[in-house]
């Protein structure tokens, strides 16, 4: 049994970190092409501002009202900021020298990202001003007038002898700038623009001593509150009202780019009332995010992954014939691996196909000029009646999910903007065919979102199917959220915030009976992005202690301590961090002979079960539902190569191949298996 004192769960914002490490191990993995190296990196950096602007957010807010608050696993919050300061240096000091091993390739590729000018660069520092787009410079004399500054944005400060300035470049400024060939040591030659600007600043005060001159950024807490009473009709000012709020609150983190923090960082901090926990150093470049456009350049396709264009052909070529097709039998996709373009294509058929009388779908996020959008316009031009809903608040995607609906709405498309308390998270389609007397409905619903960019990066799960008890819950569905209230009561979905998290615990209970009555195959698997319902932990110790085999593919945070004698020694947690971002749910259960399978939109979070609106469909088919538990788990679950396991001190481990097993991946497994058939 576990010591007294043991805490059973590990804490939230650590593991999370944790999963940030993966990723930055991808970035050192020598078998990627070194773009796709380069693509981590930036990643890195991306998930690391989030998370500062959401979870350290948070828990400053918590620590300043109750200052001894402890986390939900008991650690002190106070303490667990002080760790996260020390993971994040280590993390981004390691970051850094990976990116310089990088570049020095990248270098000798013909692609050079210059992130340091030295004096001996006299003809760039020359021309630094020029190379500029046109530079705002303010100059204080009082710290209080920088409150304004913008969150996210890099600025470059001058502190002068008697005052400071602050020097910023236009909103929609390249911060990549691309030099001249006089100026350039190879084709693709970039030169950061905040450190063209620091070698500039002097010609904006001529005459003058400047004492220091670095760039830095500010990371502002970006949770949107919305007030659950708000009237619906309303939400959507009030969303735009919110995110404009965001530029304005509290400031959680300082990044200087210097090479010590000195009194210039420190006059900022003072500024911004931050303690020295939240004041950030690196040796490496601010905001990597911006290398996402070096990843993608043309004409250096040799240092990238060729495309996967997907291998479901076959299904392309009967489009717009899909809508008959499906009418006897389920469709499953597996994305990347089958191509998008599939879901696409069925909208296209269906915003022209005279037989198609309503289309109604979930909008939760989607790309810029997307081509379901284009479809959903077509639709309602031709006169079918397009419902859709938009998730205003999506995080980070308020402002144009605010653009879309007002977009749709211009064409016709009755649009529904949900609930002030409660996100629409599940990724439905529904698409009414009238032949002759007779609707037929036919239905799309998937793990992830109708997003054509997206679906190239992460692995998902869509179902495509004509199931009546599909199309009875999915018209459910949408009348709810029309009708503003909660849908449950279903034939085939189980939903959340009403059934979801009672029936997994339901499931969960179940095979720990069955294995108490002595049943040797009890089993559960789940593949989820995060696991943090505690209540779910709990239920997944005792089935372990009752003897139940369970393997958990968790890609993020992980709360739960597996391999614990006495608690959790039937429990394996293992991760895949890989090309493709791992983001399909899944969750089996053995229930003797008759397994259980559904997919979701739903992590296993507290947010998840109370506060979205989620769906987990089952899959009927016996076919399709042995290809999810035989080819995708077990060969998630067989990785050798990619897969990492989590020990119960915390670390994760490389999982190695046992002796004379041959190595396995699964993502090239799943790649093979697509062209094969």
């Amino acid at each position: 049994m576990t010591n007294v004192g043991f805490k059973p769960f590990f804490n939230r914002e650590l593991s999370w970190l944790a999963f940030n490490d993966r990723v930055l191990e991808e970035a050192q993995d020598e078998r990627y092409p070194i773009l796709e190296r380069l693509k981590f990196i930036s990643i890195v950096s991306s998930n690391l501002d989030e998370f500062f602007m959401i979870r350290v957010a948070g828990l400053e807010r918590k620590v300043k009202r109750t200052p001894r608050i402890r986390g939900d696993d008991g650690s002190a919050v106070e303490d667990v900021l002080s760790q996260i300061r020390e993971w994040v240096l280590a993390q981004k000091t390691k970051q850094g020298t990976v990116l310089k091993e990088i570049l020095e390739k990248l270098k000798s590729e013909g692609l050079y990202l210059q992130n340091q000018i030295q004096p001996t660069d006299t003809a760039l520092l020359e021309n630094a001003k020029k190379l500029l787009p046109e530079v705002k410079v303010q100059v204080f004399t009082k710290l209080d007038a920088l409150q304004q500054l913008a969150g996210g944005k890099i600025f470059v400060f001058v502190r002068l002898k008697d005052r400071f300035a602050i020097l910023g470049l236009p909103e929609n400024a390249d911060r990549l700038i691309l030099l001249p060939p006089e100026l350039a040591q190879s084709k693709f030659h970039y030169v950061l623009s905040e450190k063209l600007l620091v070698s500039a600043a002097p010609t904006f005060f001529e005459n003058e001593t400047l004492l220091e001159v670095f760039p830095f950024k500010l990371i502002r807490d970006a949770d949107v509150k919305i007030d659950p009473d708000t009237d619906p009709e309303d939400l959507l000012t009030t969303v735009e009202e919110a995110i404009q709020s965001r530029a304005k609150q509290t400031v959680v983190r300082l990044e200087v780019d210097a090479p010590n923090i000195a009194d210039g960082a420190l006059l900022l901090a003072n500024a911004f009332k931050l303690n020295t926990r939240s004041v950030y150093r690196y040796d490496v470049p601010m905001d990597l995010k911006i290398l996402w456009r070096l990843y993608n350049l043309e004409g250096l396709e040799r240092l990238r992954f060729p495309e996967n264009l997907g291998a479901n052909d076959e299904y392309l070529q009967r489009v717009p014939d899909l809508v008959k097709l499906i009418r006897g039998q389920d469709i499953l996709l597996h994305h990347p691996y089958d191509s998008f373009e599939t879901v696409i294509k069925l909208l296209e058929a269906a915003s022209k196909e005279k037989q198609v009388v309503a289309i109604r779908q979930t909008l939760y996020r989607t790309n810029k000029n997307s081509p379901i959008v284009a479809a959903l316009i077509e639709a309602a031009k031709r006169g079918k009646h397009v419902t859709v809903f938009v998730e205003l608040r999506a995080r980070f995607d308020e402002a144009h999910n605010i653009q879309l609906a007002k977009e749709l709405k211009k064409y016709g498309v009755k649009v529904l903007l949900g609930y002030p308390d409660k996100k629409i998270h599940c990724k439905l389609t529904q698409i009414l065919v009238k032949d002759k007397k007779e609707i037929t409905s036919f239905v799309h619903i998937g793990t992830g979102n109708y997003n054509p960019n997206t679906a190239k990066l992460y692995t998902d799960l869509g179902l495509l199917t004509s199931d009546k008890s599909f199309g009875r819950d999915a018209e459910k569905v949408f009348k709810f959220i029309q009708g503003k209230r909660l849908p449950k009561n279903f034939e085939a979905f189980i939903s959340a915030p009403a059934q979801l998290h009672k029936g997994l615990l339901e499931w969960i209970r179940n095979e720990t009976k069955r294995a108490k009555k002595g049943d040797k195959n009890a089993r559960v698997i789940a593949k989820v992005n995060s696991l943090v319902d505690q209540e779910l932990v709990t239920a997944l110790y005792a089935a372990s202690q009752a003897g139940v085999k369970i393997d958990l593919i968790v890609r993020g945070i992980c709360v739960l301590k597996p391999g614990v004698p006495g608690l959790s020694e039937n429990i394996r947690v293992i991760s895949i961090v890989e090309r493709y971002l791992e983001h399909s749910r899944i969750y089996y259960f053995q229930n003797g002979d008759h397994p259980q399978l559904y997919l979701s939109s739903a992590d296993w979070m507290p947010r998840n079960f109370h506060t979205r609106l989620e769906i987990a469909f089952p899959i009927y088919d016996n076919d399709l539902k042995r290809y999810v538990r035989d080819v995708i788990l077990e060969n998630l679950l067989k990785d050798n190569q990619k897969a990492r396991q989590l020990m119960p001190d915390g670390q994760w481990v490389q999982v190695q191949p046992a002796q004379n097993e041959a190595p396995h991946r699964a993502q090239e497994i799943f790649e093979r298996l697509a062209k094969d058939n």
